[in-house]
């Protein structure tokens, strides 16, 4: 519907149309209802929380803080074949995952749900995503209460997240079991290492958009200095110019062949200088693949 109005003689024109009678429009086109996804995840959520439990944050804090412990998975084969973008995208859609932090906030009694991305690995359940993504649920802060920790499927169907089986804080990965209840989920392969100048995919939520994929390639491998004052580190970040945001942390970074290569991790602004503080270049900092092997058992 569109109405437009004009200042003096008011002039209101309202115009329908039945996108069903639009010939080949909605075979052709899947467009995502963010809104009415989030809401539906609400749901699910709820509707798990009634049946299921989810790992606490006391348990989560625990896992987090031990760096030792390896994950067992059953990893799938890598693909060979390149695939078309859109081939890719409807491949890797089914393993890409919604995480989702379940919380109630001081002001009020509703459930709200803080959304970030990741990716399953293995068909029982196993789920990446970012360190910093699960330490936001295991250290709530502001009074909020944390009720839980959820993973939805692009299908719909939604999971307790019930364990944590690795974690890393400097390479900002964490390896999430999921309540499968026996269920064979979709799952990604790890591809080789990508190399600079390869091109890569992002699939994602940013700000709430769910499953964009954007395009670009591998722009650096380089040594980033992290943590805070007193604790530097640097770790290995492969740095690519296929966009993401906010929500996006966690997500997999894809090779043509729909391989995982890497795992959405951060953004770093470099600015003009000290006194210059413009924004000269936005550099999109991802985990590579060889970070994630690091913390996993595997076998085919």
């Amino acid at each position: 519907m569109i109405k437009t109005s004009g200042t003096g003689n008011l002039m209101v024109l309202v115009l329908s149309i039945s996108l069903a009678l639009v010939p080949g429009l909605s075979k052709s086109q899947n467009v995502t209802n963010d809104a009415k996804l989030l809401g539906s995840y609400l749901r699910s959520v709820d509707a798990v929380l009634a049946k299921t439990q989810s790992i606490t944050a006391e348990y989560a804090q625990k896992a987090l803080t031990d760096s030792t412990a390896l994950a067992e998975v059953n990893l799938i084969r890598p693909a060979k074949k390149a695939l078309t973008g859109n081939a890719l995208y409807e491949k890797v859609k089914l393993a890409t995952v919604i995480t989702g932090c379940a919380y109630k906030c001081p002001r009020c009694s509703n459930t709200h749900l803080s959304e970030s991305s990741g990716y399953i690995i293995d068909p029982k359940g196993i789920v990446i995503t970012n360190y910093h993504v699960m330490a936001q649920y295991a250290f709530m802060k502001d009074g909020n209460k944390p009720e839980g920790f959820f993973v939805r499927l692009a299908d719909g169907r939604t999971y307790a997240v019930k364990n944590i089986l690795a974690a890393s804080k400097p390479n900002d990965l964490a390896v999430l079991q999921l309540e499968t209840n026996g269920a064979t989920l979709p799952a990604l392969a790890l591809g080789s290492p990508a190399k600079v100048g390869d091109a890569v995919y992002v699939l994602g939520h940013p700000k709430g958009m769910h499953y964009y994929l954007s395009q670009g390639i591998v722009n650096n491998h380089y040594l980033e200095d992290a943590g805070g004052d007193g604790q530097k580190f640097f770790r290995e970040m492969m740095s690519i110019s296929a966009d993401y945001a906010t929500g996006s942390s966690g997500g997999p970074v894809l090779d043509v062949c729909g391989n995982v290569v890497g795992t959405v991790s951060n953004t770093k602004m470099l600015l003009h200088s000290e006194m210059n503080q413009s924004v000269q270049m936005v550099l999109k900092n991802t985990v590579p693949v060889k970070s994630l092997k690091a913390l996993l058992r595997k076998s085919f």
